[in-house]
């Protein structure tokens, strides 16, 4: 059998099995984040081949400081082919995936290869166990599935697709042949991969794991490149000062946090504890312990507050020393150490992101797979029969092909994936909301119906969990409300301690949303008396959300009737955000329905407005203004 025809059969399974694992989960629908950038987002809804539908896809992102253009342009793709229908998203992301394990293949391949040239390897049969085993984890169920991850997915198409032309341009110049072709290709896919999402970034570290372990900064007649040496000190620096001048004095403050239950230390502190987890996910994937929500995890306060927090801090520093004392003799099991470390440096960083999302693994899997590929370097078949040790392979592949095939099982259905993750973890606020919601949705608001009584249970328990979340109380005053059921005067009070506690995250202003959408346009009898003091607290407590002023001057004007202070609270919340166009016509709107018309302040926001219109995507807006202004 030829080589090629053995690539081409190991393309072949390795697909199908890929195909196969994942398919039931195909099925499912949206969750979570979903909903907020792509089902309530509408400027990546493609109906008609027009250029002004693709440029506003393009440019309309909502996700990221860069909007991620190429992945909501993929998102518009499949909507104006498909339209919302989850399934062909899915699958999308699903091909996308799939494609990636033949790049990883592809990828452990060359290094392989590279690595023998300095000791024991592994051979093209272990490159495809390792492509096979990465295709199949269970952590990777949640990247694939979960739509908006597609942003994860596609950068890292191209973060293994930069890594392939470098090992290829840089062994050419090793060869004394020419790579700077393969080299721009490398720069460009990084480009191409920031459309997708900003971790395209780290792949210059990447690159300098490379030049550590296998190509040592050398040139062609075996030295080292001083220009190459020096362009990779110059880009370390770049980045030190980019971290030292802009990201910790922006981030490592009280205020960066206030959106968080911990502060930028206890972020540091527990994210050891964090990839601690991670590792051992890898490492032993029971079902059992991916969560997908991990919001019951409390941060480490002090080295051993968990104590944990130093043992998995000496377990980290154990595998960065491994890596540095064997990356000479085992260069495969500290490229991917590095990988690993690189791939969560980001996310694991000063930054205020959530603590925990399975999503941040996927690259990151591929470091601990080549670091244990470097471990057992060419012995196996030495020690063993070949069968023997191609059998043992074969049976880890098809085990994580299984539990793959389980995890992707209980993404077929929205109610049984929020019963399983409900009941994995009766301590996180997200899933036990999410299951109470699901219950809500079936019964039709038939008081009734049993699931009806069980929602309110579970949204009172999720009311009762640690923390200052609101999404319990919300759950309880919407369901009471729609019912025509009195809501008890304290779930209201615990709304507004919880709300009183922190500054108001986006969720906590969505939370507010609800309830307030609920009473205007919704027809919801909500106390509104109640509503209006917690509007006035969350204002209060918040004076710098122009997204809570807004909601207030929508309730003052729709409920109130006070379009004065309608007006004033519109004003007030423009003046916090005065790029944001949406605002701007609330403001002109409820101007012209409140009589407060001074023709030249009137005529400036209108130019302010259509200035904004670039892209057309104001045009409703304008023309509801139109509609008021006419006689």
């Amino acid at each position: 059998m030829t080589t090629f025809v053995k690539s081409a059969l190991g393309a072949i399974i390795l697909l199908a099995i890929g195909l196969a694992a994942y398919w039931p989960g195909l099925s499912g629908g949206f969750l979570l984040d979903d909903y907020s950038n792509l089902q309530l987002n509408p400027d990546w809804k493609v109906t008609a081949n027009e250029w002004a539908q693709w440029k506003l896809a393009f440019y309309g992102g909502v996700a990221g400081a860069s909007g991620r253009s190429l992945a909501m342009l993929s998102f518009a793709v499949n909507h104006f082919l498909t339209g919302m229908a989850p399934w062909n998203m899915k699958l999308t992301n699903l091909v996308m995936h799939l494609a990636n394990g033949l790049l990883v293949w592809a990828l452990c391949r060359n290094l392989f290869r590279l690595a023998a040239t300095k000791g024991p390897a592994p051979g093209d049969l272990t490159a495809w166990f390792i492509a096979a085993a990465w295709l199949l984890h269970p952590i990777q169920v949640s990247t694939v599935l979960y739509l908006v991850q597609r942003m994860e997915i596609g950068v890292q198409s191209f973060t293994l697709l930069s890594l392939l032309f470098y090992v290829a341009g840089r062994s050419r110049q090793l060869q004394g042949q020419a790579g700077a072709r393969w080299l721009a290709a490398a720069m460009l896919s990084m480009l191409l991969g920031l459309g997708f999402k900003e971790s395209a970034l780290l792949l210059p570290a990447y690159f300098a794991v490379l030049e550590l372990t296998l190509f040592g900064f050398r040139n062609a007649s075996g030295e080292r490149s001083r220009a190459l040496t020096t362009t990779f000190l110059v880009g370390a620096l770049l980045a030190l000062a980019v971290f030292v001048f802009w990201l910790v004095p922006r981030y490592a403050t009280a205020d960066a946090y206030a959106i968080r239950d911990f502060t930028w230390v206890e972020r540091l502190l527990t994210q050891p504890r964090v990839l601690a987890m991670h590792l051992l996910q890898m490492a032993w994937p029971s079902p059992e312990s991916f969560l997908f929500y991990y919001d019951h995890i409390r941060p480490s306060t002090g080295l051993m507050k968990p104590p944990t927090t130093l043992l998995s801090m000496i377990v980290l520093a154990g595998l960065a020393a491994l890596a540095i004392r064997v990356r000479r003799r085992r260069p495969l099991v500290a490229i991917g150490i590095g990988f690993f470390f690189i791939a969560h440096s980001l996310t694991s960083n000063i930054i205020p992101l959530e603590m925990v999302f399975e999503h941040r693994n996927y690259f990151a899997l591929i470091g601990i797979l080549l670091a244990v590929a470097g471990a057992l370097g060419g012995r196996w078949p030495k020690t063993w029969e070949a069968g023997t040790y191609r059998g043992i392979a074969a049976a880890a592949i098809l085990s994580l092909g299984g539990l793959t095939f389980m995890q992707a099982s209980d993404w077929s259905n929205p109610l049984r994936l929020s019963n399983t993750l409900a009941a994995r973890n009766f301590e996180s606020v997200r899933a036990n909301y999410a299951l109470g919601s699901d219950w809500l949705s079936i019964s039709g608001d038939d008081t009734s119906h049993v699931l009806w009584s069980l929602a309110l249970k579970q949204f009172q328990h999720v009311a009762s969990l640690p923390g200052n979340s609101m999404l319990g109380e919300q759950g309880q005053i919407i369901m009471l409300s729609r019912a025509g059921r009195p809501v008890p005067p304290e779930v209201w009070d615990q709304l507004r301690r919880k709300m009183m506690a922190k500054a108001a995250t986006s969720q906590e202003e969505l939370v507010l949303f609800a309830l307030n959408d609920c009473r205007i346009n919704l027809g919801c009898k909500l106390d509104d008396r109640q509503l209006q003091a917690t509007l006035d607290a969350a204002v209060i407590r918040n004076p710098g959300s122009s997204s809570l002023h807004a909601q207030y001057a929508n309730f003052a004007f729709n409920v109130m009737g006070n379009k004065n202070l309608a007006v004033a609270l519109m004003q007030a919340a423009l003046d916090i955000a005065p790029e944001n166009p949406i605002l701007r016509a609330g403001l002109i709107k409820f101007m012209l329905a409140s009589g407060q018309v001074d023709d030249v302040r009137l005529q400036q926001e209108l130019d302010l407005l259509n200035a904004a219109n670039g892209d057309g995507s104001l045009d409703a807006e304008l023309e509801a203004i139109r509609k008021l202004r006419t006689p």
